[in-house]
């Protein structure tokens, strides 16, 4: 499994700041199919979250907890 991992940061409080996960559960999917699809995903996300803004992303192994 491939994650997106993404710094999201409030509109309103820009010190305010947290990482979500989005998990692809596809076999097929691939870091680089996920650098290729992730915008579309995170842009997804941002229309759900209209309060957040992303700040950066990466994808990496489901389940690694890493700081980006």
């Amino acid at each position: 499994m491939i994650e997106i991992a993404a710094a999201v940061c409030l509109i309103a409080n820009p010190a305010r700041c947290k990482e979500v996960s989005l998990t692809f559960e596809a076999e097929a999917i691939t870091t680089f199919s996920c650098m290729m699809y992730g915008q579309g995903e995170l842009a997804k996300w941002a229309e759900e979250h209209p309060n957040w803004r992303i700040n950066r992303w990466s994808c990496r192994p489901a389940g690694r907890v890493a700081k980006i």
